[in-house]
């Protein structure tokens, strides 16, 4: 027995050490990557002078003017940046290759990282695109832009001028505080129409998407003006059509509406009205909806509305037919198990939805506290919308709160590629416009169709983040994945959404395509640009186990999760479509994810993917008793890391694999992970619910 022990403690003291050195070999180190960016030089294609000025050193009209900017012609270019610190070695040609490249760009901003305490370059800023309602809530602009120098002298004309907004009223900009940088970004953003609607997906202010300077450490990023909580006004009368669909769920509504009336009421100006959809509640039901309504609209003297219509469930044609009886200037769609916790939810979206540039606009959603998985009730469930490669996702979801999350992603205001119809709000003409929510789209990601048509209109969607309301979204529902037909038709909804808005799936203009984007990371993380694209991975052999493998190995400890699964070619279409580099491969399939053994120590086990034959999608019955097994490519995943502070040796969770065409009979394949403790005879494995047809 001793010996057994010894033997297996040798083993697992050895599975270890393989384990932390694939996790160094794989940690990829920022400060060597810039250093290696930053000693390549690009082509010079700008022939302009280019000169530099100080933040500091910006002279305003009230004195004399900048010598520097009254010489400049008026296409030279002006780099505007802050003393502490320093732009990398080739900014100058960056910048001008940019506006030569871009003509009709008068004005740019570029991403930037911070030095440490060891004069080493950290904590990159990847910035999003043109966000005029981000900028007038934090100068998240940073220490770098530059501007030709003809928009530089209008811009500085009107320095000692508040910043006057499209819509006829002064920025609620804390003007005469601000530093002379940011006032005069602001002007010049202001000429460029920054704050107007934009002309469909073209930013009227530049973001060049590369760090090309170096912040001193422990210098203030945002100069001062860092997100913030903002409490507006509205000055005219507006009225609010609140369409809630719920069925079958009095007690739930209740809970929203009884919220409701107690917070929807302390706006000046802001009145509303609420519309409840139902598509077909038992008569029971039915009965306890009216009964319910009619005691909230006697106690609140409230304009209540009940529109009962049985019919097959589909999301988009309830809001749609709620908006159709709407009389308000804006609509509210709100699930019906949201609780109002604020008193200024309500005039804070309306004043943003009011905006002429300004599409949907949604809040902070947190869960409800639970004494187990949320005991403080600080759990984000959103905090906006976001577009990946595989599909949209809720960046921060079941992150606390409590800490301040990649430069302030969920505090103040943000312009995001969208956010949830748990929460939307947009002006009825801009709805109607739009022809409504897409009914093709029947349950899921009929809200984001919505944000992203408003968005390719040349609308910003925004989200308050300063505020939140509480989503009664269970955290302890599972994962979605988990059950076969809602997989299946999850797969199909986004397969469609895809279709109608393929440019959104290669790049979210408010999220960094240096971030990572092929995996469901729920923080903002650099992805590492070192590693293949799954085109270029050495293809995995298959091995036909002809029996399968023992029901017994079926072990829920086994967590599986398949992030994507399907063929090359369609994941090669929605990274590579705009980019001038081509595909290696383009035929087969590719399948990626993150698994673990929960309450293990994962570092002594060997993995293997596994595919059998199902009946259907939504059916996954084996057909044959055959496994096909595949090698896995091993992937850190930091995200799943962070998240799984109980859990040991998770840091490489991540896997790849790339089949080649013609390896796998035609058929619905499922697949799952068999793992191998490499210190005893233990084997468990577990299936997951997402398919794939191989034809």
């Amino acid at each position: 027995m001793g010996l057994k022990k010894a033997v297996r403690a040798y083993l697992t003291a050895n599975a270890k050490r393989k384990h932390e050195n694939a996790v160094r070999s794989m940690t990829f180190h920022y400060d060597l990557h810039i250093e290696e960016f930053e000693n390549e030089k690009p082509q010079t294609l700008c022939d302009h002078k280019i000169i530099t000025i100080f933040f500091d050193d910006i002279i305003t009209q009230n004195t004399s003017h900048n010598k520097a900017i009254d010489k400049a012609g008026e296409e030279d270019i002006i780099i505007f940046c802050r003393k502490k610190g320093r732009t990398i070695r080739y900014a100058k040609e960056y910048i001008g290759n940019a506006f030569e490249e871009n003509k009709n760009i008068n004005l740019l901003y570029a991403d930037e990282d911070e030095f440490d305490e060891n004069e080493r370059p950290s904590d990159p800023y990847f910035k999003p695109d043109w966000s005029p309602d981000s900028y007038l809530n934090a100068f998240y602009i940073g220490s770098i832009y530059a501007a030709r120098a003809g928009l530089v002298k209008k811009a500085i004309n009107n320095i000692d001028e508040p910043l006057i907004m499209p819509w006829g009223k002064v920025s609620s900009l804390d003007y005469e505080n601000m530093p002379v940088c940011d006032k005069l970004f602001g002007h010049m953003a202001l000429i460029e129409g920054g704050f107007n609607k934009r002309d469909g997906m073209n930013f009227p202010v530049y973001h060049l998407d590369k760090v090309l300077f170096h912040r001193a450490h422990g210098e203030d990023l945002f100069l001062g003006r860092s997100f913030h909580k903002e409490n507006h006004t509205i000055e005219s009368p507006v009225k609010v059509s609140v369409v809630i669909p719920s069925k079958d769920h009095p007690e739930v509504l209740k809970q929203c509406l009884v919220s409701l009336t107690h917070y929807g009421s302390g706006s000046e100006n802001v009145s509303y009205e609420i519309i409840v959809v139902d598509n077909g509640s038992c008569e029971d039901k039915k009965k306890q909806y009216e009964e319910l309504l009619d005691k909230i609209r006697t106690e609140n003297s409230a304009s209540i509305s009940y529109i009962y219509e049985p019919r097959d469930f589909n999301f988009s044609y309830m809001c749609n037919l709620g908006a159709k009886n709407a009389t308000g200037d804006l609509i509210l769609f709100l699930n019906d198990d949201i609780e109002i916790v604020s008193g200024e939810w309500l005039r804070e979206l309306s004043y943003y939805a009011r905006l002429p540039h300004v599409g949907a606009v949604g809040c902070k959603l947190l869960y409800p506290a639970d004494p187990v998985l949320n005991p403080d009730g600080s759990l984000i469930q959103h905090a906006g919308l976001t577009a990946i490669h595989i599909g949209p996702m809720h960046k921060l979801q079941r992150l606390s709160d409590n800490k301040v999350w990649y430069f302030g992603a969920n505090e103040g205001i943000h312009d995001m590629c969208g956010v949830t119809a748990a929460c939307l709000m947009v002006s009825r003409d801009k709805f109607e416009a739009l022809g409504g929510y897409y009914e093709g789209l029947a349950v899921a990601f009929n809200d984001v169709d919505l944000n992203w048509r408003l968005l390719e209109e040349g609308y910003y969607n925004v989200c308050c983040n300063y505020f939140n309301l509480v989503h009664h979204e269970s955290l302890s529902r599972g994962d979605d994945n988990a059950d076969a037909k809602k997989t299946d038709r999850l797969m199909r909804e986004n397969n469609t959404l895809m279709k109608r808005h393929m440019n959104m799936y290669t790049k979210d203009p408010f999220y960094h395509q240096a971030l990572v984007n092929d995996d469901v990371a729920q923080d903002y993380i650099m992805a590492n640009p070192k590693i293949p694209h799954p085109d270029e991975i050495e293809s995995s052999n298959a091995q036909l186990v002809s029996k399968g493998y023992p029901d017994s190995w079926k072990n829920e400890c086994v967590w599986f999760r398949t992030d994507y699964i399907g063929s090359l070619n369609k994941w090669n279409k929605m990274y590579y479509k705009g980019r001038e580099e081509k595909p290696v491969n383009d035929t087969g399939y590719f399948i990626k994810g993150y698994s673990f053994v929960v309450g293990s120590d994962n570092a002594i086990y060997n993995r293997t993917l596994l595919l059998r034959r199902v009946k259907s999608s939504e059916d996954l019955t084996p057909v044959e008793p055959c496994v096909y097994s595949f090698k896995v490519h091993d992937m850190l995943r930091e995200d799943v890391e962070k998240n799984l502070k109980d859990q040991q040796s998770v840091e490489i969770t991540g896997y790849r694999s790339r089949i080649e065409e013609g390896v796998l009979p035609k058929g619905t394949y499922q697949a799952g992970m068999l793992y191998k403790d490499t210190t005893s005879r233990t084997r468990v494995m577990n299936w997951g619910t997402k398919t794939m047809d191989v034809i």
